[in-house]
């Protein structure tokens, strides 16, 4: 289950990042706005409609989002934005890294940027020292260390958009790299979160996963078997108001995953508004109060699993949960996995970039709503687990179509 999924039952997305608890310890590494939200001065195109959201937004409420529902993609608050400028920022990010202009790279991200050039997150704190001591996957100077041929050029195979809200989306993008004197070397597929902090459009997190040539079609069904298996397990705890399992940490709140190696660094971005938080506010007809911009610095979440993750317990609150989820359509029965498959994007032996997210059911099998979120798996210790979210967000609530 990715981390974002497991926001299905918490108060706030960035409250519970972790399978079992993101910030048991934040380690080294510390804690990088955790509760933040993507921030910024939200645009014409997101504040372009006439209903008042409330005293508290942020974002003007679409005259036509009924009372009860979620701001979801139908409407251009959640789209017009942040769609447009995350393809121009993963556009402008590829166009200096063919370049080999590290200056360029820095233009297009926020500081602190982590990237998952290999299994765990490179962290980088400023420009400057982006610029002074780049990750490998980044560094075309010919100085240092390097994965970038000298020499070698890329040409642009894909761009997908994945996820959006108001305050940032997530991205993926693929390239193909040749020798100078144009043999392939590699395929590279890489994913990219984009937000808007304080007024800003940049990238904050990214993934890259390189095929070298011989290796482009490989697949590793064992990356989607135990993301599905782990997502399945948990959301039907909820159909089955298994609060006891959904409450115990120790069993990955109804994953059975165990956790990945003590030391192992993670890296995620929130949106800083989690699915219960929505609800609630939807049907307190304040729809839009949790999309927060101005005065956000970063969105990156970061963390250290320890010797005490994965244990204790945590307060589901099922029953607030079960009153709220049913939104406007009826009543809250039962959760299943995206049907969406495969649900993988891109995997190599040891990291995929996976497709979360889930539909939630009335007992007669009526739709309520669809989330959707973007993750990071890795194979560590003899296992696979989550190490990063990219985003969550409703893509679609029912009860904007219902009276």
């Amino acid at each position: 289950m990715s981390q974002q999924d497991k926001d299905h039952d918490k108060d706030s997305q960035a409250s519970n990042i972790g399978r079992r608890r993101f910030f048991t310890a934040a380690g080294a590494l510390g804690v990088v706005g955790a509760l933040g939200g993507i921030g910024g001065a939200a645009s014409a195109q997101t504040r372009g409609s006439t209903a008042a959201a409330g005293p508290s937004s942020e974002f003007t409420k679409p005259a036509n989002l009924k009372r009860g529902a979620q701001l979801d993609s139908r409407f251009p608050a959640a789209f017009a934005a942040p769609v447009t400028n995350g393809l121009r920022l993963v556009m402008e990010y590829f166009t200096a890294l063919s370049q080999r202009d590290l200056a360029g790279i820095a233009r297009t991200v926020h500081f602190p940027f982590a990237v998952y050039e290999e299994i765990e997150p490179i962290v980088v704190r400023s420009e400057r020292d982006l610029l002074a001591s780049p990750p490998r996957t980044l560094n075309g100077t010919g100085k240092g260390k390097s994965r970038i041929a000298k020499g070698s050029y890329d040409i642009l195979e894909s761009v997908n958009v994945h996820l959006y809200c108001p305050v940032g989306g997530v991205f993926s993008l693929s390239f193909a790299r040749y020798t100078a004197d144009g043999h392939k070397l590699l395929d590279c597929d890489g994913i990219y979160s984009v937000t808007n902090n304080n007024g800003r459009w940049a990238i904050q997190l990214a993934s890259t996963i390189f095929h070298e040539r011989g290796y482009e079609s490989n697949r590793y069904p064992d990356a989607e078997e135990t993301h599905r298996i782990g997502s399945q397990g948990y959301l039907a705890a909820f159909g089955y108001r298994d609060e006891k399992l959904l409450n115990d940490l120790s069993t990955g709140r109804g994953s059975y995953e165990p956790e990945l190696p003590i030391g192992t660094k993670r890296a995620s971005v929130g949106f800083g508004y989690g699915p219960r938080d929505r609800t609630r506010d939807a049907r307190q007809g304040n729809p839009m109060a949790g999309w927060r911009t101005a005065g956000i610095q970063s969105r990156l979440q970061l963390s250290e699993i320890t010797a005490q993750s994965g244990s204790g317990t945590t307060n589901t609150n099922l029953a607030e949960f079960v009153e709220l989820a049913g939104g406007s359509v009826g009543e809250y029965d039962y959760t299943r996995l995206r049907p969406e498959r495969p649900l993988i994007i891109h995997a190599t032996h040891d990291k995929a970039h996976t497709l979360g997210g889930y539909w939630r059911y009335t007992a007669d099998g009526q739709l309520i709503s669809e989330t959707r979120s973007v993750g990071i798996r890795i194979y560590k210790g003899g296992r696979w687990g989550d190490v990063g979210g990219l985003g969550q967000v409703t893509h679609h609530d029912r009860s904007n179509s219902v009276a």
